[in-house]
């Protein structure tokens, strides 16, 4: 996810549906922002709003410091017609500590079996290795909107906050769990927080979960956890439901 001078290359290799996956381009857009965090100042959410899809080919980013106190600072993202972004950053202190969600109890991905997503209806998925944890599958008709998942990057790289952000919107939406046939499901806006848990590699368990549908829209809750357990990022997306399911 590599951006020079405001700039990052976007290949169809990252598509979903009618274009690039949502999270990997708000996750270009918290790498714009970053060097205006300030020294010491590491993200903390993320709110990006969904205009249009972005074009294949060079996406431009326009990065601007909002407003910068003594421990936080907020930038502002905006990636031509496609999105804007906000992006707040900030440094750790204090010593109070509240112990964060733990993961939920599932085999490990060892004792999992691969189940890769369709290539030719989500492309960014053959960036990843996925292994999904509890019987429930996308268009299964099963009992809940729930899907639980181990994912791994094909290529070994750190999980950074900007690939938190494209893998809280990796997974399947959820209502596909209870579908028993696919629709167009975009994202509107998608909020993320980050917690303090050290940056992971290698796999992490991915969980997302429908709180509402009706009308056509949803809203979905989505959490990463690393292989030992710890709350690496939660997100929160509303999104259109373009058909019947």
């Amino acid at each position: 996810m590599r951006v020079v001078d405001g700039r990052a290359e976007i290949d169809r290799s990252w598509w979903s549906w009618a274009g690039p996956q949502g999270g990997f381009v708000a996750g270009l857009c918290l790498n714009a922002a970053v060097p205006l965090l300030g020294e010491g100042r590491v993200p903390r959410s993320l709110h990006a709003l969904f205009l249009a899809p972005a074009a294949e080919g060079t996406l431009t980013m326009d990065a601007t410091l909002v407003r910068e106190g003594g421990s936080s600072a907020v930038v502002s993202v905006a990636a031509g017609d496609a999105l804007r972004v906000h992006v707040v950053g900030g440094r750790p202190r204090g010593d109070a500590v509240l112990p964060a969600e733990p993961a939920p109890a599932v085999p490990g991905p060892d004792e999992c079996d691969d189940t890769p997503l369709p290539v030719d209806f989500v492309p960014f998925s053959q960036h990843f290795a996925w292994r999904f944890a509890t019987e429930a599958r996308p268009f299964a008709a099963g009992p809940d909107a729930e899907l639980l998942a181990w994912v791994r990057p094909q290529r070994e790289a750190p999980i950074d906050a900007a690939a938190l952000v494209l893998l809280v919107d990796a997974m399947p939406p959820a209502v596909y769990a209870v579908a028993s046939t696919p629709v167009a499901v975009p994202t509107v806006d998608l909020t993320v927080s980050f917690t303090d848990a050290p940056v992971a590699t290698g796999w992490v368990l991915l969980r997302i979960r429908t709180r509402s549908a009706a009308g056509g829209w949803c809203l979905d809750d989505s959490e990463v956890w690393d292989a030992q357990g710890r709350l690496l990022a939660r997100g929160r997306q509303t999104r259109r439901v373009l058909g019947e399911w």
